[in-house]
């Protein structure tokens, strides 16, 4: 298999999906916080939802990174296309505008073109 990304290129996007998945991990909690107090429980299974969907996504493309083949950027593509579309689903938080940011880089970072003489 044919390498797509450099070596500096799949440590950058090591970087930016650990980010992703921290701020997953972080929407599970507050999710957890929510569903715990009972007021709101569809905000709560939505935000579940969201961090179940983030943490796969990134789960799948941190394994297939090291490869540095075609599916591990089909899959961080997909990672930062869920990342932009997550940001729907939390309207009205302050993850709602951080979200589509994060993904938005990691788009950018999965498909821009590496220099030539990086691969090897």
């Amino acid at each position: 298999m044919t390498p797509v990304y450099s070596l500096d290129r799949v440590r950058r996007l090591r970087l930016v999906l650990l980010i992703v998945a921290a701020l997953a991990v972080v929407i599970a909690v507050l999710a957890a916080f929510i569903l715990a107090r009972g007021d709101n429980r569809s905000a709560g299974a939505v935000a579940v939802v969201v961090a179940g969907l983030l943490l796969g996504a990134t789960g799948a493309a941190l394994r297939l990174l090291p490869d540095r083949g075609r599916p591990a950027k089909i899959a961080t593509v997909v990672t930062a296309v869920v990342c932009v579309l997550s940001g729907v689903g939390l309207a009205g938080t302050w993850l709602a505008f951080l979200l589509p940011l994060l993904g938005l880089g990691l788009l950018f970072l999965a498909l821009i073109a590496d220099e030539p003489e990086a691969l090897p």
